[in-house]
């Protein structure tokens, strides 16, 4: 990636953060958005490339309804463990963009095609996360003792080098269809929604370039909502569980696992009529084994905090910042940014 290309990067960031402090000033008179989920996942390198399903809506569209998305997210990893045997460092930033685009099939049935984009490379946020690990006295894990805006991720086991990963690269990712059944729900409140989503994973990425890992991979959970109240406001609560299949990759091929449990929950509330403040938390079990360190064999929890704004009746904003709960198994922190149209 080139030098022109991490200053529209950078330039893009810059700008986001005006534009949502004028958001909110606009004018409206309309009804409050619904709350769905924050699409988060583990941006992790080595995770990103095996396609875990994010949090998705438990809303079935209906037919004659269109909708599309569009994701852009900015992650930072920095993290170095050393030991008798392996040793690791993730120290960069990954930008995703994906393009994703849903319709109903019948009244029970929709389908999504996700179309991603990921790009590896120095990035420029080092700067601005020390400094706010400074400003906060929260602890720099040496982030603040390397080179700043380096690649390298780097992975050695017994001797043996399995990543080694330190060229910008970019291009298209593995590409992910989704479809999604309405279950009967006569046993549950009408306004609650529970669905059965399906999910398969193509190798349309480069293993090479860490856009994708050269294998198949097929996911199902289940995902629901429920209505609930906060504060004397309205609001939902979410939640999401599955599994998924992993046909063997070209990434750490040696220690990759064939299953994974994954799931969520959330709640999100409507403090105004175009603004829903949301909390978050998502997991994973582990997707490779073979390791005494985190950033390879653990579960994970994130974090996310943040929420949605309602630009009109068609387009709406999703705004999040990701933090690792359990450390370094997922990412120091991923800025989420997601634009939701319907037609």
């Amino acid at each position: 990636m080139t030098t022109g290309d991490n200053t529209w990067r950078q330039s893009l960031f810059i700008l986001i953060a005006p534009l949502l402090c004028v958001l909110p000033l606009w004018p409206s008179n309309l009804l409050a958005q619904p709350i769905h989920p924050l699409n988060i996942t583990n941006t992790s390198p080595v995770i990103l490339v095996q396609g875990l399903p994010d949090a998705r809506d438990p809303r079935i569209t209906a037919p004659d309804d269109f909708s599309m998305s569009l994701v852009y997210e900015i992650t930072s990893h920095f993290t170095f463990q050393d030991s008798s045997s392996e040793q690791l460092l993730f120290d960069g930033e990954t930008t995703r963009a994906l393009l994703s685009f849903k319709t109903g099939l019948s009244r029970s049935m929709d389908i999504e095609i996700q179309l991603p984009y990921i790009a590896h490379d120095g990035g420029f946020l080092d700067s601005f996360i020390i400094n706010w690990h400074n400003f906060f006295s929260l602890p720099q894990n040496a982030r603040d003792q390397s080179p700043q805006n380096q690649l390298e991720y780097f992975y050695q086991k017994n001797g043996v080098v399995l990543l080694d990963f330190q060229e910008p690269a970019s291009g298209i990712g593995d590409v992910q269809v989704i479809w999604g059944i309405k279950l009967n729900k006569n046993w549950l409140p009408a306004q609650n929604n529970l669905a059965l989503k399906s999910a398969i994973k193509f190798p349309s990425g480069d293993s090479a370039r860490l856009t994708g890992n050269g294998a198949y991979a097929v996911s199902a959970w289940l995902a629901g909502d429920m209505q609930t109240g906060w504060f004397g406001q309205p609001g939902i609560t979410y939640m999401s569980l599955g599994g998924m299949w992993l046909e063997q990759g070209e990434v750490l091929a040696g220690q990759q696992r064939s299953w994974a449990w994954f799931g969520g929950v959330g709640s999100g509330l409507n403090v105004s009529e175009r603004i829903v403040l949301q909390a978050q938390l998502d997991w994973h079990s582990q997707l490779y084994d073979g390791s005494k360190f985190v950033e390879i064999d653990s579960y994970t929890l994130q974090l996310t905090l943040g929420g949605n704004l309602k630009l009109n009746d068609a387009w709406n904003l999703d705004i999040g910042v990701v933090e690792d709960l359990i450390v370094h198994a997922s990412p120091d922190v991923i800025f989420h940014l997601k634009l939701n149209g319907r037609f």
